[in-house]
């Protein structure tokens, strides 16, 4: 099966309107490049979005040994960890116009804490065994699996972390977090639903 038909399955999906990725049938690239007035949130779940299409399009036609697949997952971790990160301080100035902005200070410890979180990262994971029989829709689903319990279990012990700084006048940094964690549960969700459709088609 080619990367086009898992493309009509993003589009065709129901979960679509309830993530509010688009205004109408439609979930590609392209067309979502063309709305306007898209919030921080929305342009999250774009970029997430063209981030999941950009790493099956490259991969799915290029077999590729363990090694290799490794460090592309690590890139797309990375990539996931940025793009989450500069949403939470988008939507905290959305949000706090009229107030101080976040101090660099603590927008510093919030993405040192993203990088340095006591969770096993991807490149700490033991080894798992390589099966070049393995189709690429069950491989990306595997993989993906791994990613996005990596990246849920770093976003919880930042989400725990900012949830304490409450209690130092930090309820609307609290606020962004808790915004962008479920835009993510939400994706989470959406691409492993996605991926099994996919290899049952």
């Amino acid at each position: 099966m080619c990367f086009a038909k898992v493309d009509q399955m993003l589009q065709a999906c129901p979960g679509l309107v309830t993530l509010g990725l688009c205004n109408d049938s439609r979930l590609s690239g392209q067309a979502l490049s063309g709305r306007t007035g898209r919030g921080p949130t929305e342009d999250l779940r774009l970029k997430m979005h063209q981030m999941v299409d950009s790493f099956c399009n490259n991969h799915q036609n290029q077999p590729e040994g363990q090694e290799q697949e490794q460090v592309a997952l690590l890139q797309l971790e990375d990539d996931f960890n940025e793009v989450l990160l500069d949403t939470v301080d988008l939507h905290y100035q959305n949000s706090n116009q009229e107030s101080a902005p976040l101090l660099p200070e603590v927008r510093q410890e919030l993405r040192s804490r993203v990088r340095r979180s006591s969770v096993p990262s991807l490149e700490d994971e033991s080894v798992e065994v390589w099966d070049p029989r393995e189709s690429f829709y069950d491989r990306a689903l595997r993989l993906f699996q791994r990613l996005l319990c990596c990246l849920q279990q770093k976003w919880q012990a930042v989400l725990a972390w900012v949830r304490r700084m409450v209690a130092a006048g930090m309820q609307a940094l609290c606020s962004a977090v808790e915004t962008v964690w479920s835009v993510f549960q939400d994706f989470c969700s959406f691409v492993a639903q996605v991926l099994r459709s996919a290899i049952q088609a």
